[in-house]
């Protein structure tokens, strides 16, 4: 998968410079810097299946900005571009503001997703009292639509079980 930053820049307020094929750095008008992108699935183990994630990169915090979002909607269009492909997100909890990220992408995936077009799932797992949250996007012509969501809602329920702890010393 390559994404293009040149078709990103089309339509995306922020100018997106690329840090690789899947992966974009934009700085918004207050200063602050996000990294957003994909990396491949490695834990649903679905094919074409890729995690998005957007980052803070130098953890300044500006006033409510709806072009970050419309940067973030234009990336997204570019991944939605390509062959049938599925989005995952896992909402980060090391700041337990996990459930809020998810309520962020359902909001997004409800307000500027083609939702005719699209299917968003969304499971919480519960794990040593913390609430994991994930989420599958893909468009509804996937060829393989039946299978991933049903491989998606089989590992979201197999999770607990396979999350390990780190061993104390």
């Amino acid at each position: 998968m390559k994404l293009s930053a040149d078709k990103i820049n089309e339509t995306s307020p922020y100018w997106v410079i690329p840090l690789d094929e899947k992966s974009f750095r934009f700085r918004t008008d207050n200063g602050v810097v996000y990294v957003v992108g994909f990396y491949a699935d490695n834990i649903f183990s679905i094919n074409d299946a890729y995690h998005f994630y957007i980052s803070n990169a130098n953890h300044q915090h500006g006033p409510n900005d709806p072009k970050v979002l419309a940067t973030v909607i234009a990336v997204i269009e570019e991944f939605f571009r390509q062959e049938p492909m599925v989005m995952l997100y896992i909402c980060d909890p090391r700041d337990h503001r996990q459930a809020a990220r998810n309520r962020l992408y359902l909001r997004w995936f409800n307000d500027y997703i083609n939702s005719s077009d699209f299917r968003l799932y969304s499971e919480s797992v519960m794990y040593k009292s913390v609430d994991y949250y994930a989420g599958l996007i893909m468009r509804k012509d996937n060829p393989y639509y039946d299978d991933v969501v049903a491989t998606f809602h089989r590992i979201a329920e197999m999770l607990p079980s396979l999350m390990v702890s780190p061993k104390s010393e």
